[in-house]
């Protein structure tokens, strides 16, 4: 096949390089980047570290001979992000905005090689600009640019993986440098994530519609990936704890259903609101109606002119729109069709970052084209609209005070209270979630003075499955509530109010105990307790 023939994309552009270089669209670039980085730093350390950032540092305090063992022993997660952020903290300490830096800065960095996709996929000037306002506003990507997680790095990856492609796939004939650079990110996007995969296969399916000459040498790359790979798997093999398998990580996520994926897409679809705790909701209920609106009725009419094309042209044209169509859809249905075939669900929003860029792009590129012309107008006022007002709810948003960042508070209030503590006094938890909480809280405590437990089979209470202690830790004593005998202890827990006849109390009392001192704090529209408890 004709590589030059086969890589026609029929746009209706201007001339793009020569436009781009205008004074005026060098103001706009500029105000958008500078809106992308805003958009991220606004914000940084509004909150503390929550449990899975928790997990981030701990892991990354581990020593390098530890570390993989311990990242392993967790099954979910090979361990890229955690050597980076192990060096990373090395560099610049501990202060949360040294830590949230690192993926606030991984985030703003796609920037780059978002350029050079657009680029290597030949689209107009005004796409690229709406697709860089929509990607600077968009909630869901704020957001995990904003969590010490690796998901800004799958992010960066994942986009580095398909511009890398596509210039293999445009190459008259394929280098040693290209497939060395190729393989070597897709390494490292699948050390990051194992949704990394997922890019790889859609890449594959690609190659398989459009460049079937180009497939055995990208199989060559995937071989090289699984081979380089294959270490990471006996690693997390080793490491398996007998009897405990994906259950423990995943087994309370929930097979996803239709309306999963519509929360999905309307989370792409918001502009610069995002879920920070689950008392909130998941989205804006009349934002998926501007949505539907602003991107559903444009795609839909996009993919409607592409049907249109394949039926006259036999379906074998490979053009833009086609291409980030399938990098945009194909990796969740496999997540979808995954999380009902495996034994357990791997259905995750966050996880699907990977299909961010693709998606918006694709979205830039239905709202240019939109016809007739007034319509597209109308469409791009809302658009407007929309920015304006999700931004300026974001820039009055009140600060909230989140529960888990009431452990720390409370923390240092007990040590406060008791600063001659003999050594080793137990803070006993109810919950794996807060019971980690306060183990970070109080790691650091001068004499080791507080020792953090952790209490099951206490009767009233319940816990979220989502929140486990990691695997490979024992700094947390977990024993069942017969086996206390201790003389003097705290214990947290969370309540909407101080019920000294319910749970926990109640089992307490029966027991022996009575309260001290009580410590409290008003978060979330709950309280999070510490109580100092005595022996009559």
């Amino acid at each position: 096949m004709n590589k030059a023939k086969a890589f026609s994309f029929q746009l209706d552009h201007d001339d793009t390089a020569a436009t781009l270089r205008s004074p005026s669209s060098i103001t706009i670039f500029t105000l958008l980047v500078a809106l992308f980085i805003g958009a991220r730093l606004w914000g940084l350390t509004a909150s503390c570290l929550w449990f899975d950032e928790i997990f981030s540092v701990h892991a990354a305090r581990h020593d390098w001979s530890r570390l993989l063992g311990f990242v392993a022993a967790d099954i979910i997660h090979p361990p890229l992000f955690y050597a980076l952020l192990k060096i990373w903290s090395g560099l610049g300490g501990e202060s949360l905005l040294w830590l949230r830096l690192l993926p606030a800065l991984t985030s703003i960095a796609v920037i780059f090689p978002f350029f050079l996709l657009f680029r290597e996929l030949h689209l107009g000037a005004t796409e690229i600009k709406l697709a860089l306002l929509l990607m600077a506003v968009n909630g869901y990507l704020i957001k995990y640019a904003q969590e010490v997680r690796m998901y800004s790095l799958l992010l960066f990856f994942a986009v580095c993986s398909l511009w890398l492609f596509i210039r293999f796939f445009k190459a008259q004939a394929s280098s040693k440098k290209q497939f060395l650079v190729l393989s070597a990110i897709n390494l490292l996007l699948v050390y990051t994530h194992y949704y990394g995969w997922l890019v790889i296969t859609a890449e594959v399916a690609f190659l398989v519609l459009w460049g079937r000459d180009k497939l055995p040498d990208f199989l060559m790359v995937v071989a090289v990936v699984l081979l380089c790979f294959s270490p990471w798997v006996y690693t997390v093999t080793l490491a398996a704890e007998p009897d405990k398998g994906l259950a423990q990580n995943i087994g309370w996520v929930a097979r996803p259903r239709l309306a999963d994926v519509v929360q999905f897409f309307a989370l792409l679809n918001a502009p610069f609101y995002f879920r920070r705790s689950s008392n909130e909701y998941v989205y804006a209920r009349w934002g998926l109606l501007a949505g539907l609106l602003v991107f559903g009725l444009p795609l839909l009419m996009l993919l409607w002119k592409i049907v249109r094309q394949r039926g006259q042209e036999g379906g074998q044209r490979f053009n833009a729109p086609r291409c980030l169509l399938l990098l945009s859809f194909l990796p969740l249905t496999l997540a979808f069709l995954a999380s009902w075939v495996l034994p357990h669900s791997v259905w995750g929003t966050r996880h699907l970052i990977i299909v961010a860029v693709p998606y918006l792009l694709l979205a830039a590129i239905s709202l240019n084209r939109l016809r007739p012309q007034w319509l597209r107008i109308s469409v791009l006022m809302l658009l407007g609209s929309w920015l304006l007002l999700a931004g300026s709810g974001q820039l009055l948003r009140p600060g909230d005070n989140y529960i888990w960042c009431a452990w720390g508070h409370l923390s240092q209030q007990m040590i406060q209270h008791q600063p001659n503590a003999p050594p080793a006094t137990k803070v006993y938890a109810f919950e794996e979630i807060i019971a980690y909480h306060l183990w970070f809280a109080l790691e650091d405590v001068e004499g080791g003075k507080f020792k953090v437990g952790l209490i099951k089979g206490a009767p009233g209470l319940r816990e979220d499955p989502a929140y486990f202690l990691p695997r490979a830790f024992s700094d947390i004593a977990v024993q069942h509530l017969s086996a206390l005998n201790e003389n003097h202890i705290w214990i947290a827990f969370r309540d909407t109010d101080f019920y000294e006849l319910g749970p926990p109390f109640k089992a307490l009392k029966d027991r022996g105990y009575e309260v001290r001192e009580v410590l409290q704090v008003k978060a979330g529209g709950q309280r999070a307790f510490l109580v100092e408890l005595a022996h009559h």
